[in-house]
Parts: C-alpha cells; structure tokens; sequence
C-alpha cells in the first residue's frame, strides 16, 4: 500500500493532545493514566450518541461480582437486535465502562444492537489471567441471557480493541457458546517475549502516539513473568490451528501508522490461511485509537460506521 502520509487531522489531533497534556505528569502513576484515558475518550471522542436505555448490571463468577454496562438501541427492527460483547483496550490497565461510553453509545446506536461493555479485572492489581476469566465469564452470562435483554441469541457478537482486542480472540477461541462474528480494531496479537514486527520498530518511537515503550510496559504490568507471553490465553495469534479452525467469521482493522499494525495483518493472515471467513482492513494515514478519537477524526467516523455496518449485517 502506497502512503499518502499521515492525515491532516490527525497531525492536528496530535499536535493539540500535546498542548492540552503539556501539564500532565511526567511519570504518572497507574490511577493518573487512567483518568488521563477517560478525559482523552471524552474529550476526543464521538458525539454522546442518544440509545433507549443503559443500565449497570453485576453478575456472579467464580472471581466474585462483576460489572457490565449494558446500552439498548433505540430502534428495534422485526427481529430481536444482536448482542455484542464490547471488550475495552487500555493495554489491560487503562479503560473501562466510563472511558469507552462514547464508543458504545455509537455501536449501539448506528448498529441498532444491544451492547454489554464487560467491566473486567485490571492490571497491576490483578494480572493474567482475571481479565480474560471476567470475559470469559461475560460472554456465557450473555449468551445465557439474550432474550431476556431482549436480543437474539442466534446473533452473538464479540469486538475489542487494542489489548481488548487480544482479549476478544481469545474469547472467542475459548468459546463454549456459538459466535457469530468477531470485530477486531487494532489489536494486541502476542506479548510473547520473541515477538518482532516491523512496524513495531518503525513505528514505535512515539512520532504516532502509541509507543513500542507503552507496549512493552503494558506487557509487564499484566504479566506475572515474561515468560506467559508465550501462553495462547495471553497472545491469539500463537493459538493452535485446530484452535483457529473454529473461529467465527472476522473484521480486523487496523491502522497505517500503528506500531500493531502488523500483528494484526498477520492474525487475519493466519485465519484466512485455516479456511476462516475474514476481512482486514488497514486504514490508511491514521493512528492506533482513531476510533476512540471520532469526534476529531473523520477516518473514526468511518471506521464506526464500518464496525456499524459489520454488527448489521
């Protein structure tokens, strides 16, 4: 693919984050980086989009209560509207229901479906594996309980970006309930310790917003020891190919100037490979969280509308 360069919004996007986060702390803590990304989200994000209703719902696992916030879609067509399990990024320490609103309202609202965004355990307070038990846990919950929220249980949906989007393929590839389709936006693929892509190195040195530094430190804080970098519940992409041969039909995005980008071709590449139904799209002259950025970037206008027309269809 031939670059045409970074686009002139989102240089602009860059060039205000510097200026708005100039008095940012130098070396935040975990809960300052956290209510960084929720302001970032908000300020930056698409518009709130209107829905029927959102309500907080906890629900018994294993690890104790969990939380999931759940958005109905104003208009319901004849048939009972999809669910989709929206799986927050934040390299497994950032993000949640309050940070990602905007993008689920959006989902919700121009996909006409029921989306219940899981509320999961983060790091460093609780490493791998709590996150990908939490969404484990979720997506039987709501496979369980479909019609009762009023959706189809026949149209079980899965997305997650960045590493929620290591955490939906893995999800998804531990499933005990039927899949329909898995929308994967720039995501996390390996945190093993030999991973190496170029885009990593040319596209890491902060120039394009996410870092190969913020990788690396994410990676650190939700591991244990490096050593679980290697394991298929931490990294989808080294999953077994009789593993993968099961997998529902898949979106993948991703970004022309992310440091991720090629972690994620080389998922599609792989399903594609096994006989999986998929899609990869790399979109081009934007940044890794250009869909959290909508507000700002036209490409996450487009790139919400493409989700939209995904959860449709």
């Amino acid at each position: 693919m031939a670059s045409s360069g970074l686009d002139p919004e989102v240089t602009a996007l860059m060039a205000r984050m510097g200026g708005d986060l100039a008095s940012a702390p130098m070396d935040p803590t975990v809960e300052q980086r956290r209510e960084l990304m929720t302001w970032m989200c908000h300020a930056y994000g698409p518009p709130m989009a209107r829905v029927k209703a959102a309500q907080d719902r906890w629900i018994s696992t294993p690890a104790g209560p969990l939380r999931l916030r759940i958005y109905w879609p104003r208009r319901f067509s004849l048939r009972p509207p999809a669910m989709v399990l929206n799986i927050h990024g934040g390299g497994w320490v950032l993000g949640g229901p309050e940070s990602y609103e905007r993008v689920c309202r959006a989902y919700c609202d121009r996909g006409d479906v029921i989306v219940v965004d899981v509320d999961y355990r983060r790091a460093p307070e609780h490493r791998f594996p709590a996150a990908i038990d939490d969404c484990e846990a979720a997506l039987a919950w709501v496979a369980a309980n479909a019609r009762t929220l009023g959706g189809d249980p026949k149209r079980l949906m899965v997305t997650g970006d960045s590493a929620g989007g290591a955490l939906a393929a893995v999800t998804c590839q531990t499933a005990k309930v039927p899949v329909h389709r898995l929308v994967l936006l720039y995501p996390v693929m390996t945190a093993a310790p030999d991973a190496r892509f170029a885009s990593r190195t040319e596209l890491g040195d902060g120039r394009y917003f996410l870092r190969e530094f913020d990788i690396r430190r994410a990676e650190d804080e939700y591991l244990e020891q490096a050593s679980q970098g290697a394991d298929p519940r931490v990294s989808p992409l080294l999953a077994a190919d009789e593993t993968l041969r099961g997998h529902p039909p898949t979106l993948v995005v991703t970004a022309e100037f992310d440091p991720l980008r090629d972690e994620g071709r080389a998922y599609a590449d792989r399903l594609k490979g096994l006989g999986v139904p998929v899609e990869y799209v790399c979109v081009p002259g934007t940044i890794h969280g250009f869909v959290l950025f909508a507000g700002v970037l036209k490409r996450g206008q487009t790139g919400l509308n493409r989700i939209a027309r995904a959860f449709r269809s």
